[in-house]
C-alpha cells in the first residue's frame, strides 16, 4: 500500500475537493480521483460517496481517517527527523492569520523569516474566518485578542492593546463619546462581525452593541475610514501609533479599557512531537515581535 495514496485520502477527507488536493500534492484532479479509486479497490471498500457536485465521506471512511491520521503525524515527523529536517528545518508551512494584520505585522515578519530560512516555503492565507485543526490542513494559526479555553496549544508573540479613536473633525461634528454607552448614538467601524465592544473600568464590564455605515473585514481599511472622519473604530494600538503621533486620530474613553491585555497569539494542534519548521517559525516570530516592540519599528510602519 502506497502511503502518498493514504495521504491523499486524509487531505481529501478534510478538503473534499479534488483540484484542491491535486494542486497541494502537484497531480491533477483526474490523478488524485484513480489514485483513491486504487486506494479502495485494495481495501475493498468504498471510502467516499460521490456526485458530480460534492464528495463526502462514507462510514467505512470516518473509521479508516480516524484510524491513520495520528500515523500520518507521527510518520511526517520521523522522516523530517531522519532527513535532516531537525537541524536544517525545511519544506512548507500553511499558516493562517487575520486580514487585519496582513500588510502591516505579518508581511514584514514573514518576509524576514523566508530570508532566514530558505529551505521553508510559507503559504500564508489571511482569512477573519476561524480555522479548526487539523481539519483545515494548516499547520500554525495567528490570532488576536483574548484566548477561549481550549485544547489547543498557544505561544503568546506580542501585545496587541486596543484602543478607541476617531479623527478630530468627526468629533467636531458628532461630540466626543463619554461611556461606552455613548457610542449607540455614533457611527462605528465595525471590523468583520465584531458588533459586540467590551470595555472595563474596576470592577465594571461594559457591553455595547455598535453599528455605522461602514463594516469590513480590513483593519487597514478601516483605519483610513476612521482618518477620513467617516466614524469611530475600535483598533490595535500599534495600527495607530503613528496618527495619534501626528493628531489625525484622536483616542477617546481613554478611560475605560478596551482591551488593555490583548495579544497576538499562535495557536497550533499540538507540542507532541512538533515539526522543526514550525519550532523555528513560532521562535522567530517571538523573537522578531520582541525586536519590533524594542525599535518601534511595528509602530512606525504600520
Amino acid at each position: 500500500m502506497d502511503i502518498q495514496d493514504l495521504r491523499i485520502f486524509a487531505r481529501l477527507a478534510r478538503v473534499q475537493n479534488l483540484s484542491a488536493v491535486g494542486a497541494e500534492f502537484d497531480f491533477s484532479a483526474g490523478t488524485i480521483s484513480k489514485r483513491l479509486q486504487a486506494l479502495e479497490a485494495e481495501l475493498g471498500v468504498r471510502l467516499f460517496d460521490r456526485t458530480t457536485r460534492s464528495i463526502s465521506l462514507t462510514e467505512e471512511g470516518e473509521k479508516l481517517l480516524a484510524q491513520i491520521e495520528p500515523v500520518l503525524v507521527d510518520l511526517r515527523y520521523a522522516l523530517e527527523t531522519v532527513e535532516g529536517h531537525v537541524t536544517h528545518p525545511r519544506g512548507r508551512l500553511r499558516v493562517s492569520a487575520p486580514t487585519s494584520l496582513g500588510r502591516g505585522m505579518i508581511a514584514p515578519a514573514i518576509c524576514a523569516f523566508l530570508k532566514a530560512y530558505p529551505e521553508i516555503d510559507v503559504q500564508l492565507d489571511l482569512t477573519d474566518r476561524i480555522v479548526t485543526f487539523p481539519d483545515s490542513g494548516y499547520d500554525v494559526a495567528i490570532r488576536t485578542g483574548h484566548l477561549e479555553d481550549s485544547s489547543l496549544f498557544a505561544k503568546r508573540l506580542a501585545p496587541d492593546p486596543q484602543v478607541v479613536v476617531a479623527s478630530p473633525e468627526y468629533l467636531e461634528a458628532n461630540g466626543t463619546p463619554i461611556s461606552p454607552e455613548d457610542l449607540v448614538g455614533h457611527h462605528c467601524l465595525v471590523l468583520g462581525d465584531e458588533q459586540q465592544w467590551i470595555f472595563k473600568k474596576g470592577d465594571q464590564v461594559f457591553e455595547v452593541r455598535v453599528a455605522g455605515r461602514l463594516r469590513s473585514d480590513n483593519g487597514q481599511l478601516l483605519r483610513h475610514a476612521a482618518i477620513e472622519g467617516v466614524g469611530i473604530v475600535k483598533i490595535s494600538r500599534a495600527r495607530v501609533a503613528d496618527a495619534l503621533q501626528t493628531g489625525a486620530l484622536r483616542e477617546v474613553l481613554e478611560h475605560f479599557d478596551a482591551g488593555r491585555e490583548s495579544s497576538i497569539w499562535a495557536i497550533y494542534p499540538s507540542n507532541r512531537h512538533m515539526l522543526p519548521k514550525l519550532k523555528v517559525f513560532l521562535q522567530f516570530l517571538s523573537d522578531w515581535y520582541r525586536e519590533c516592540r524594542k525599535s518601534n519599528v511595528n509602530e512606525t510602519a504600520l
